[in-house]
């Protein structure tokens, strides 16, 4: 017996590229106008205060164990919690 012949042999068709899907998914809702809206103090007010991207992001994604959650998601979901970031932001001092 011998080795089949690879030109005797049926080619193999190519696969077939993934085409790139150009729906964008969402997990969850879009937010509210409202959420949008102190969404964008709460940032406006961050870097007022620390004044460069990389404290910003930091402070605003780091859970803080004074308001009990991160910042950002707590000023998204409430006038109160929008207050409580500011208030927390207005005691914190620099270090230069």
């Amino acid at each position: 017996m011998s080795a089949p012949d690879p030109l005797d042999q049926p080619a193999a068709t190519p696969a077939r590229p993934r085409m790139m899907s150009l729906r964008k998914y969402r997990a969850g809702t879009p937010p509210t106008r409202e959420q949008s809206k102190r969404q964008g103090d709460v940032i406006a007010s961050a870097w007022r205060h620390f004044g460069e991207p990389g404290p910003v992001i930091a402070f605003l994604n780091t859970r803080h164990d004074g308001l009990g959650g991160q910042p950002l998601h707590l000023a998204i979901e409430s006038d109160a919690g929008l207050e409580r970031v500011r208030a927390l932001l207005g005691q914190l001092t620099l270090k230069v």
